[in-house]
């Protein structure tokens, strides 16, 4: 039975993906929920965050957990943090 993932320590647990498709221009990314680890509080909900488009700048219109053992592994986008940004948690 499928299951809803509570909060993103939970998508770490799960070895889980973030699926991100952009309002604007319609792209479509897959990042590993490792690579946002520090960045983004254990307990927070990726449904509420602002993700913004890196192509076209605009909001996004549909972030949900991916899973990333049925994706081929050229699917898989890497994120890399802005110069300046700091881990926090």
């Amino acid at each position: 039975m499928v299951q809803r993932v509570r909060s993103f320590d939970e998508g770490l647990r799960k070895n889980l993906g973030i699926r991100i498709v952009c309002r604007g221009c319609g792209k479509e990314v897959i990042y590993r929920c490792y690579d946002f680890m520090g960045y983004i509080q254990g307990g927070a909900e990726i449904e509420d965050l602002r993700w913004r488009c890196t192509t076209c700048g605009k909001l996004s219109r549909y972030v949900r957990y991916a899973i990333l053992d049925i994706l081929p592994r050229e699917a898989l986008a890497q994120w890399k943090p802005r110069p300046g940004m700091v881990r926090r948690y």
